[in-house]
């Protein structure tokens, strides 16, 4: 069965960069208009109701404050970065309205929950409007996250949204860990009620979108199988950009299943476009981004992969050198 990855495409989708001249170095300038909107929920998630409560549960007022407190306590970040920043902070709140567990992976979107966490009064008022709880926070004070739990938020991060550079920069590479293989082969054993039980907190608000998943993670699980039949190894497509890469969830499901223990020999292949034909003539567009040795710890980083062409002085933006 042939298998297709959604290529995004377009400037709307990849956030800008300029390069100019400053000490002969290059440096990225991120521009906060390119953001995608609606949280870059693709367009097939049954999200409408979720994305319109947590948007109503942050007064403009209460962002405005935690922006300027922010930006006063770290002046060497841009007006723009913090916005990047709040972008993926609000995609971890999303995902924190339906999963049991929710662990933060990102310690740049991290600084800008605990500034959030100042305003006392205004946050817990935000708790109470969009879960009717409050949301404690939960900062992973791990070096390592626990390679299971960060695998399947990747997973779930990759079916619901548009995946940018900036997205590899803040949590880290994803695709990295496998699935739990126990849990993928249970999941055929398993009813709908029991993965909910085990996995999501379901409401009648997020019961669309939780089911959704669900739907989502038995056809990867039948589609594996029968990719097996036919090749032992897989076969998949690259990706050559950014934007819906849902599609690698499929990869990472495939050697989650199958090869657990070479996961990440098989994976990396697809985890990692080998070039992307970019004006300087080596472009690996996930080289670099979030590298795993480091992303852990400060949020994302900029070292070139192995998977990187090795005639390749630096990895297109991605990279440093």
């Amino acid at each position: 069965m042939g298998i297709f990855l959604t290529i995004a495409a377009g400037a709307g989708i990849l956030f800008a960069i300029s390069y100019f001249s400053g000490n002969g170095s290059k440096k990225k300038v991120l521009l906060k208009e390119n953001i995608p909107d609606r949280l870059g929920l693709l367009e097939r998630v049954p999200a409408s109701f979720t994305f319109q409560k947590l948007e109503n549960a942050l007064p403009y007022e209460y962002i405005n404050q935690v922006k300027l407190r922010f930006l006063s306590d770290h002046p060497q970040i841009s007006d723009d970065e913090f916005e990047w920043r709040l972008f993926e902070l609000k995609r971890y709140f999303f995902l924190n309205s339906f999963l049991k567990s929710t662990p933060m992976f990102s310690s740049k979107v991290d600084e800008v929950w605990h500034e959030m966490l100042m305003f006392t009064k205004q946050y817990e008022s935000f708790s109470d409007r969009y879960l009717g709880k409050m949301l404690h926070h939960t900062p992973n004070l791990e070096p390592e996250p626990v390679p299971q739990q960060r695998a399947f938020f990747d997973w779930v991060f990759a079916q619901l949204f548009e995946i940018t550079e900036y997205t590899w920069q803040a949590w880290g590479d994803f695709f990295h860990y496998p699935m739990h293989r126990q849990v993928l082969q249970k999941m055929s054993l398993l009813s709908d009620d029991e993965l909910k039980q085990q996995l999501f907190n379901v409401t009648e608000e997020n019961k669309e979108l939780v089911d959704y998943l669900i739907t989502q993670l038995r056809a990867q699980l039948r589609e594996v199988q029968e990719i097996y039949h036919t090749d032992k190894k897989g076969s998949f497509e690259r990706p050559g950009l950014f934007g819906d890469l849902s599609g690698l969830s499929l990869v990472m499901v495939f050697y989650s299943y199958y090869y657990f223990d070479e996961y990440w020999d098989y994976a990396q292949a697809y985890a990692y476009s080998n070039q992307a034909h970019g004006t300087s003539g080596c472009s690996a567009v996930f080289c670099g981004t979030g590298g795993h040795n480091d992303s852990y710890n400060d949020g994302g980083g900029h070292s070139c992969s192995s998977s990187c062409s090795s005639s390749c002085s630096s990895c297109g933006g991605g990279c440093s050198s």
